[in-house]
């Protein structure tokens, strides 16, 4: 996560690019860069009282060039702070949620691969329930169902009782 001055934050390309540099000068491959979001600070940081905050996704090799990155960025005038957090933790999909259209599908597509990670599929609509009949349709259907023969005693044919054994 990189504290920008919004000043900069507003030559969007020219910003990116630096912040490209800065992380792939170290052997950062990059899998997304975004803006995250323009604030006031809680507390000025030197001259800086609002700030933009941008979220960048890297993977490196060896976690020596992280300490290469935060001298780099200490360096740019245009890095107004820095945080590198480790988040292996991380899947793309998740990273690709953070992203949206930052993200650099060759690079997520070959680290899904590397980690062996599945891309869920999208989940299917679930059907409309079929909707309950109304009180008043139960009732009509139930006047005009005829009564259920079976419960009925079967007719004695001649009339006559049945004989007692």
């Amino acid at each position: 996560m990189f504290l920008v001055d919004t000043g900069d934050a507003a030559v969007w390309d020219d910003l990116t690019k630096h912040l490209e540099g800065i992380l792939t000068r170290t052997g950062a491959e990059i899998i997304g860069i975004t803006r995250w979001d323009e604030r006031k600070l809680a507390y000025p940081v030197g001259k800086h009282k609002r700030g933009t905050y941008v979220l960048a996704f890297f993977a490196m090799r060896d976690g020596g060039g992280v300490s290469e990155i935060e001298h780099t960025a200490r360096l740019s005038e245009k890095v107004v702070r820095l945080l590198v957090l480790r988040a292996d933790h991380f899947k793309i999909r998740d990273m690709r949620v953070q992203l949206g259209e930052d993200i650099r599908e060759d690079v997520a597509a070959r680290l899904i691969e590397e980690r062996g990670e599945t891309e869920p599929e999208p989940e299917p609509e679930p059907e409309p329930e079929p909707e309950p009949e109304a009180p008043e349709a139960a009732a009509e259907t139930a006047e005009a169902t005829p009564p259920d023969t079976a419960q009925a005693e079967p007719a004695q044919a001649g009339g006559e009782a049945p004989a007692a054994q």
